[in-house]
């Protein structure tokens, strides 16, 4: 795959791609950059009826670019490799933060890192243009694609109902058995984790995020039944991590049965 460096580059290919596939497309707001106005997309495709609804995000961090090629390769694909997705309507925003993308950076153009912004009294542009969106429905599962420097394999969060119902176990099934790397610490970012999997069950909400909130957290608040968040690791080639991300995703899709 080739990597897209550019933001404005990426979101005129996404939106071509993802008109072929069946997408509906809207802008959510623009973001100001270097004399231009970047949007940022949500992309939709609903099956007929009361189905449940699934929202993939990525790009919140402009230096993890595995996220937003992983939704290319997809919208390439898809209907026809896709076919687990028959089930529920699909929502997708594939590049949150384009400011980071082009500048490489972790956060926005004003240094703010949007993922601990969700739920926050004044949210930055992006994160608002997304908040405002989020609240009009709620969704049932919530995947986000992200990337971690320090790791050395695969590994992911999730907010599941219960141990039991967990995900998190099927996914690096599937990853160890593709012959990928796991991040087998017992200990990952602050956090116990078993066999690459920090796992939350009842983890309470808070009423109000008066700092905010990581997007999981915020949309678990709004309503989802099951937040998973995947992190790959940049040392790999790009190929490699957009594999990771769409095999967990394709193992999610597997897993659930709303």
């Amino acid at each position: 795959m080739t990597e897209i460096l550019e933001s404005r580059a990426y979101t005129e290919l996404v939106r071509k791609i993802s008109t072929k596939a069946g997408f509906r497309s809207r802008v959510l707001g623009k973001i100001d950059f270097n004399g231009a106005s970047i949007p940022i997309l949500s992309l939709s495709r609903k099956t007929e009826g009361h189905s449940p609804r699934i929202l993939i995000a990525a790009g919140i961090h402009g230096d993890e670019p595995a996220g937003p090629h992983a939704i290319l390769s997809l919208l390439e694909r898809f209907p026809d490799d896709w076919p687990e997705f028959a089930c529920c309507h699909v929502e997708i925003v594939p590049l949150i933060n384009p400011t980071g993308f082009d500048l490489r950076q972790r956060s926005n153009q004003s240094g703010t890192d949007l993922n601990r912004t969700f739920g926050s009294p004044t949210p930055p542009a992006e994160i608002r243009f997304l908040m405002d969106d989020y609240r009009r429905r709620s969704v049932d599962l919530f995947v986000d694609l992200h990337e971690d420097v320090d790791t050395p394999g695969f590994y992911l969060y999730e907010l599941s109902p219960s141990e039991s119902e967990a995900f998190g176990p099927s996914i690096i099934s599937a990853l160890r058995k593709a012959g990928h790397p796991i991040n087998e610490s017992s200990i990952i970012e602050g956090m116990a984790a078993n066999d690459g999997l920090i796992l939350r069950t009842s983890r309470p909400i808070p009423r109000t995020f008066r700092k905010g909130a990581p997007q999981g957290l915020y949309l678990k608040k709004l309503g989802a039944n099951r937040t998973l968040t995947f992190e790959t690791p940049p040392k790999l080639p790009l190929d490699e991590r957009v594999a990771m991300h769409l095999l967990s995703l394709r193992t999610v899709l597997s897993c659930w049965n709303p």
